[in-house]
């Protein structure tokens, strides 16, 4: 091997060695101290890319799991003021069962038909003031209620209308004609038909809003595995392998204390020039 003073190609080498080596433990003490495996677009530009997408995918997730969660309390708090309509409607026929007997006098049945009354009034008390943030749900008003379940545009493919949950529940809307009493015999037997047609139509739109709460259900559960997907492909592309990086640090560690040592004997090879002079 040629000894030469000007240019020593091996101290030039073992630098670039050493420089490699150096920001490479550099990177890893990076990778380790962040978890991130992708810190800068220069890491990885493809992938730190693809990452932010899914990133925002995620978050626009999350938004579709909270509408559609939105949408099951509106339906549980109809279908709770449904249920407690229902109960009025009970109480009217137990009454009007009552007083189709003949052993009662009129006096008595007109006392049983104020509190008949006072029930239709409590129901259309509950129709009218059943509300979620300000949204009235059963007093007929809702014509349009999309859910946006979805991260697209596209109506049909994102969206879930529950508009056909929140129908008037008004005692007039349910069958139970205005002026309805059980004052008589006669009227407390219609009555009786009258609050039968009811409680279907009640029944009918519980069943309504429970195929509606259960759809929505399955579209939350369906987000969650779609989140939990989009999470294990985002952290396979960002997140630092703990293991494989901690081997490559010891690594860069070895190479530089290796480089360092060995540029200290590279740069001393142009001494040896001297002893030949």
């Amino acid at each position: 091997m040629s000894i030469v003073v000007n240019t020593n190609v091996a101290s030039l080498m073992v630098q670039r060695n050493l420089s490699k080596a150096t920001s490479s433990l550099q990177t890893s003490m990076q990778r380790l101290s962040t978890g991130m495996k992708i810190n800068n677009a220069g890491d990885d530009a493809a992938g730190l890319a693809l990452s932010e997408k899914i990133n925002g995918q995620l978050s626009a997730s999350d938004v579709c799991k909270n509408n559609a969660q939105t949408g099951i309390n509106m339906l549980n708090i109809a279908d709770g003021d449904l249920d407690i309509i229902n109960q009025n409607l009970q109480r009217i026929k137990d009454l009007a069962v009552q007083s189709a007997n003949g052993v009662y006098s009129d006096s008595e049945r007109l006392s049983m038909d104020q509190e008949v009354q006072l029930r239709i009034e409590e129901i259309n008390r509950i129709a009218s003031s059943s509300t979620f943030s300000d949204v009235n749900l059963l007093d007929g008003t809702i014509a349009d209620m999309k859910l946006q379940i979805g991260t697209g545009s596209d109506e049909a493919q994102n969206t879930i209308d529950i508009s056909d949950a929140f129908q008037e529940a008004t005692a007039t809307a349910l069958g139970v004609t205005a002026g309805a009493s059980i004052s008589t015999a006669a009227n407390a037997r219609a009555m009786i038909d009258l609050i039968d047609t009811a409680v279907n139509n009640i029944s009918t739109r519980r069943s309504v809003i429970g195929a509606s709460v259960n759809r929505l259900n399955s579209t939350v559960d369906r987000l969650d595995v779609r989140k939990e997907n989009l999470q294990s492909t985002y952290s396979t592309i960002r997140d630092t392998d703990i293991a494989s990086e901690s081997t490559n640090l010891t690594k860069q560690q070895i190479l530089q204390q290796s480089a360092a040592t060995l540029l200290q004997q590279a740069n001393q090879t142009p001494a040896l020039a001297l002893t030949l002079i």
